[in-house]
């Protein structure tokens, strides 16, 4: 069922810090906010979200949320324009991913969100800046490296804000914060040791544990949003999207009778979960948080059947549940 396998995976800490997004709000308590060009901010944003395709590196990072702390290991690899990499948790219960691949785009959005990546950041949404302020807050210093900060503020109260440290020799992002509406820290996320360079080898990517999933992205399937929306084989629809959010991806149903599909704005992502299976009748509606990890469970009914309807994501929670509410049959399946 969608409540427990999903929920459950998604709302779990040890599972929640793979989305490599977090708060950071100390290391911008100092000094006032620097007034630059936003184009300039702007453009640091656009730098690290092409290092991260590009750069191979190692490293340790950790996720703090509410006073825990994981540390975790990445070895990120480029192979001829290919994307590999391996996560391991270093405490809790073991366990490790390895992914294979650079299609983000295709894979399950739970898949997605489970091991997630850090700020969604892409040029390709020519109405970012419609939606959020950029702005250079100044330099410091982390795992031992100079950054640049980067303050990023929603334009209204349906989405996220960010503080983000970039790498000033790389581009990458080496810290982030989340932000609530209110601006206060969520989540934090911060390398304390990294390493480039060519001197990475596939052995490097290799599992070292029993229990570890793989991941070959290349083989998910899905309809990207290079193909026509309008081409999206499903009864269902948004009547209603927070504004600049586009399909990013859609995932038919399977065997389960689940079908997905997943939004972005550019920055912020969330997905959306419609399922089929028998039992829905008696599923409670869910309002649960984690973070800014959000989940809202309600249903919908076409044709005296009633469905889970469940958004997912790192959304405000009242913009999760207008989402949810907005999931209804399309106008064309209801005259049928």
């Amino acid at each position: 069922m969608l409540s427990r396998q999903l929920l459950g995976s998604i709302l779990n800490p040890s599972i929640k810090y793979l989305k490599l997004a977090a708060l950071m709000a100390a290391v911008f308590a100092h000094g006032p906010l620097i007034a630059e060009q936003m184009d300039s901010a702007y453009d640091l944003m656009a730098r690290m979200a092409k290092a991260s395709k590009e750069l191979s590196y190692k490293g340790l990072f950790t996720y703090e949320y509410r006073g825990q702390l994981r540390s975790i290991k990445v070895v990120h690899l480029v192979r001829d324009g290919k994307t590999y990499e391996r996560i391991v948790h270093m405490d809790g219960p073991e366990r490790e991913i390895v992914r294979r691949g650079d299609n983000l785009g295709c894979l399950r959005a739970a898949d997605r969100l489970l091991r997630g990546s850090a700020l969604k950041f892409n040029n390709s949404y020519a109405n970012l800046q419609d939606h959020y302020e950029f702005y250079i807050r100044g330099n410091g210093r982390i795992a031992g490296r100079l950054v640049a900060l980067v303050e990023v503020l929603p334009k209204d109260k349906l989405r996220y804000g960010y503080i983000v440290a970039i790498d000033k020799e790389t581009g990458l992002m080496l810290q982030s914060v989340l932000l609530s509406q209110t601006g206060k820290p969520l989540e934090r996320f911060q390398y304390v040791d990294i390493t480039f360079g060519a001197d990475l080898d596939n052995f490097q990517l290799s599992s070292e544990m029993a229990e570890s999933e793989d991941i070959d992205v290349n083989q998910s399937a899905c309809l990207e949003t290079n193909q026509a929306i309008d081409a999206v084989p499903s009864i269902w629809e948004a009547q209603w999207l927070p504004p600049g959010f586009v399909l990013s991806s859609y995932q038919a149903p399977d065997e389960t009778g689940q079908e997905s599909w997943m939004y972005t704005d550019g920055l912020a992502v969330f997905s959306v979960f419609v399922d089929s299976n028998e039992g829905t009748d008696n599923f409670p509606p869910l309002d649960a948080k984690l973070g800014t990890t959000v989940a809202v469970l309600t249903k919908a009914q076409y044709k005296n059947q009633l469905y889970a309807v469940c958004v997912v994501g790192e959304i405000p929670r009242s913009t999760a549940g207008q989402v949810a509410n907005a999931i209804r049959p399309s106008a064309s399946m209801e005259v049928e």
